[in-house]
């Protein structure tokens, strides 16, 4: 092959600045979802920031950590002390829901009490008018990204779940938007991977960790001195703050044939 003459090579770099560009933002465009749990995530209150602040902060100069449930507790007590003695109404929370399995319609093979424990903030409404001196709940579960974790996930999923924080502070309608947006990508990953999607996968079940009407006070009492070792028995901490509490029992019902 013989050498490019001086007029092939100036057509070869004219072809090349007159070809069309892709912009690298272009190719990594994020998707509908992506964007839509970006802007849930970011639209923070005023209190979601402030407290979230708070925790970091407070975490980061007492250099906690945590790893089982037992240390996660421990964690979540040193910072409802904090959040209390800086004024803030908090407490740790004990939702619990049923949970069953249908094998058939209408055969429920088991049914059992599920409980989940995170931390309450009551806060004033950030709102203005008639709902300025109503209360609010600012949520905070210190380990919140794991609980969307899958064994086997398609690109778009792992890209949903590597967006959220591990350490989630959220008011209830924030939280419930982005369970909402989660789960149904979940349900869209498991589907195209080959998996069969249990009922503890599905929205409803995943929003009640947070959200079921059941919910006990379970650490930190208005009433009296409260204490970091308190193990959540008597008074205002063994009361529920929603209406229809249930015991914390398990209970599994087997079909009869």
């Amino acid at each position: 092959m013989g050498s490019l003459g001086e007029e092939d090579l100036e057509q070869l770099v004219i072809d090349y600045m007159e070809s069309p560009m892709i912009a690298s933002d272009e190719l990594e465009k994020p998707s509908g979802v992506l964007m839509s749990l970006q802007d849930v995530l970011g639209a923070k209150g005023e209190k979601e920031k402030e407290i979230e602040e708070k925790i970091k902060s407070f975490i980061r100069r007492r250099k906690l950590s945590y790893k089982g449930d037992d240390e996660k507790k421990d964690v979540m007590k040193r910072i409802v002390s904090k959040l209390r003695s800086d004024g803030y109404d908090a407490f740790i929370s004990r939702t619990s829901w049923d949970s069953s399995f249908d094998r058939l319609e209408g055969c429920r093979v088991f049914r059992c009490t599920r409980k989940y424990e995170f931390i309450d903030v009551m806060v004033a409404s950030d709102r203005d008018g008639d709902d300025v001196n109503k209360l609010r709940r600012v949520i905070i579960d210190l380990d919140f990204k794991s609980q969307f974790e899958l064994v086997k996930q398609t690109r778009c999923y792992k890209d949903v779940t590597e967006m959220l924080p591990t350490i989630f502070v959220a008011s209830e309608v924030r939280l419930k938007r982005v369970v909402s947006l989660v789960c149904n990508e979940m349900k869209k990953s498991m589907k195209e991977e080959g998996m069969s999607r249990p009922p503890w996968r599905n929205k409803r079940y995943m929003q009640a960790k947070w959200l079921s009407e059941n919910r006990l006070r379970v650490s930190g009492s208005k009433k009296g001195s409260w204490s970091l070792f308190d193990d959540g028995q008597g008074g205002e901490d063994a009361g529920t703050t929603s209406r229809g509490g249930i015991g914390l029992k398990t209970k599994c019902c087997f079909p009869i044939f």
